[in-house]
């Protein structure tokens, strides 16, 4: 699936991008049933566009968007890079407000484990509209370390321990059209600078095969968080009925370790 190259091009910068990875006529039908399930989520309100709204498990409430799981294109480039018995989180879905400050994502919580992301945008972004920016190669350590003051770009005040606000810092931007494909690891560095007020976006997570109990561990406070966020959306599981018995042997595999784990 990946050539060599690819391969390599990941391992040192943590990302790829796919150009019009999906035809139009896909995304189509992809952006109208996450529209019904961020609209559904809203329960009859309109959206405010003054702050992220964010469903997660999107991807696992709608016909198309779950077959993506399953799909030659996205199964074969995890199969590559994970192996065959990586392992489904959750997915989110997004209409996005405004900046993202830096930071990495779940990968960064335990050295040396394997997550990816995959991000779908559904509106064209470009460097000073939205798009996702990364620090090419501080998903490996020790330049991930060397980059953690960044996190302080977050707090309120912010700090800026580099002496420039977060649109400053040196980052290569993964500009993309509908149709395109953002992939990247977990503890890559990013952030979104110069959005407008409703991008959508949404992503595909993955993890390696567990093979120790600190990476089982990883998992289970990942999804206690989810299910934290879910019950404060009155929710009271991570995933939708009929998730985990759902799909074919592909869904399967990569759901037998939640369901061992009594994840629902």
């Amino acid at each position: 699936m990946l050539t060599a190259e690819q391969k390599n091009f990941y391992a040192t910068f943590g990302f790829l991008v796919f150009r019009e990875y999906f035809a139009p006529d896909e995304i189509a039908v992809i952006r109208r049933e996450l529209d019904e399930v961020l609209e559904a989520a809203l329960h009859g309100q309109p959206f405010s566009h003054e702050k992220r709204h964010m469903v997660l498990g999107c991807v696992e409430r709608g016909p198309r968007l779950v077959g993506l799981l399953e799909d030659d294109r996205i199964h074969g480039v995890i199969e590559d890079l994970l192996g065959p018995d990586f392992v489904w989180i959750t997915s989110d879905g997004n209409y996005y407000v405004g900046d993202t400050q830096w930071h990495p994502d779940a990968g960064g919580l335990l050295p040396g484990y394997h997550l990816i992301k995959i991000a779908f945008y559904l509106d064209p972004v470009r460097q000073d509209s939205g798009c996702l920016r990364v620090i090419p190669g501080s998903h490996r350590e020790p330049f991930h370390g060397s980059l953690r003051s960044l996190a302080q770009h977050r707090e309120d005040p912010p700090v800026y321990p580099f002496g420039v606000s977060g649109g400053q810092v040196p980052a290569f931007p993964l500009e993309s059209n509908p149709g395109d494909v953002v992939l990247f690891h977990q503890a890559l560095w990013h952030a979104s600078f110069g959005g407008g007020n409703q991008r959508r976006m949404f992503t595909l997570n993955f993890t390696a095969p567990p093979t120790s109990d600190e990476e089982v561990a990883l998992h289970r406070r990942l999804y206690d968080g989810h299910l934290r966020h879910q019950r404060t959306q009155a929710l009271d599981r991570v995933y939708p009925p009929g998730f985990f018995e759902g799909g074919g042997p592909r869904r399967q595999r990569m759901v037998r370790p939640l369901v061992a784990w009594g994840f629902r």
